[in-house]
């Protein structure tokens, strides 16, 4: 269960199924964001970044929203991934060096957030706040993760998920098929 493999060699990206447990709690963040997504006041709680809306006013992906604070504080997948950074990031027991970057007071709440796309929709070259970073692979299909630095792309598995310095440099092509694909992303920060 707290097992990473390295995508390629060379590269810093590592990859891992997610356990089926954790899958149904995922089923339910995304069942929620799609509650979001739907409602009539949806752009106030959109979580804007570079996949989101860029500087020059491109919309990246249809629609991003973070995940409930609540959600996330009660559920297994925080556990996994802060012992998974520990792991491979960090002193191995350690797993309190670790948390999931928060905005106190914020709608966001967590850095956590669901991503919908369709047809053009693309994530331009970016990287990430905090330490380490993520992609959850819902449901996805056959668009992979590109890391420019690293000749490497991840193909995007649905049921995976990788992590990665949050400094590596990554991005997705524009979408080519109708059906819709999710996917989250989540920053994790080291506590000094």
């Amino acid at each position: 269960m707290l097992e990473l493999k390295k995508l390629k060699d060379e590269c810093p990206v590592m990859v891992t199924s997610i356990p089926k447990t954790i899958l149904k709690e995922i089923d339910i963040w995304v069942k929620e964001s799609k509650k979001f997504k739907r409602h009539p006041l949806s752009e106030l709680k959109s979580h804007e970044n570079a996949g989101y809306l860029s500087d020059d006013g491109k919309k990246h992906n249809a629609y991003q929203c973070a995940i409930s604070s609540a959600m996330i504080e009660k559920s297994f997948w925080l556990a996994w991934v802060l012992r998974l950074s520990a792991k491979y990031w960090g002193t191995g027991k350690n797993h309190r060096s670790f948390k999931l970057r928060k905005w106190d007071g914020h709608f966001d709440g967590y850095d956590i957030w669901t991503n919908f796309s369709y047809i053009g929709n693309d994530n331009p070259t970016h990287s990430h706040a905090g330490f380490l970073s993520g992609v959850i692979y819902y449901q996805n299909d056959g668009h992979p993760t590109v890391f420019p630095e690293y000749e490497c792309a991840y193909e995007g598995k649905n049921g995976t998920m990788i992590m990665f310095p949050s400094s590596v440099l990554h991005y997705v092509e524009p979408k080519t098929t109708k059906q819709e694909r999710i996917t989250l992303s989540f920053n994790i920060i080291k506590n000094e």
